[in-house]
């Protein structure tokens, strides 16, 4: 009921200071596991994919984040999300809390970036969700955030009006054969649906 609560307040914010706008929604899978994987250049991001999602999404999230004081524990802990620590896959708990919501059928979110990236910076992405998905048979579905820079930009401490989309990808199925080899292949495959230049913030 919280996070229900939360996702509606966001929405009946979003859509007249951000113009707030969700394609393709029918894209994401309405039953069973989903990873889904998408562009990071402001804090809005999370908001955004949660308010774009009708089911509920547990975010991976940087444990700096989760635990910076009380009431950001208290917060995200309600909301179902997940700490990891630096190195994503390194992280043997959060994996564990991330495959057990996917084997019961929940949704998982991941930056796979790592970290809001700014305009003209380029970072590799991370392969904690190729790792889920390929473990769990779980779809992949991408999810590209154009505009959320723009109203929302890394150093400002408060959003601003602006014009945001979100457009969902077509979901990228686990692909078969050696653990190993499906995820480098799945990876790949992420990396082609997800572009990281400044046409997601046009």
């Amino acid at each position: 009921m919280f996070y229900r609560a939360i996702r509606r307040a966001f929405l009946i914010l979003a859509h007249p200071f951000l113009r707030f706008r969700v394609e393709n929604v029918d894209r994401i899978p309405r039953t069973g596991p989903v990873v889904i994987v998408a562009t990071h250049r402001s804090w809005l991001d999370a908001p955004c994919v949660g308010g774009a999602c009708p089911r509920p999404v547990r975010f991976l999230i940087r444990d700096r984040v989760f635990h910076q004081n009380r009431l950001a524990s208290w917060f995200y802990q309600r909301m179902g999300s997940v700490p990891v620590s630096p190195g994503g896959v390194k992280s043997i708990g959060a994996i564990r809390a991330a495959l057990s919501c996917l084997r019961g059928g929940g949704v998982i979110g991941v930056f796979p970036e790592g970290r809001v990236v700014r305009e003209g910076e380029r970072e590799e992405l991370r392969a904690g969700a190729a790792l889920l998905a390929v473990r769990t048979g779980a779809p992949v579905v991408p999810i590209v955030i154009h505009g959320s820079a723009a109203a929302w930009p890394p150093g400002r401490r408060y959003p601003g009006p602006g014009r945001v989309r979100v457009e969902v990808g077509h979901p990228l199925p686990a692909p078969e054969g050696s653990r190993e080899d499906a995820e480098q292949r799945l990876m790949d495959r992420i990396e082609a649906a997800l572009p990281r230049d400044d046409t997601v913030n046009p």
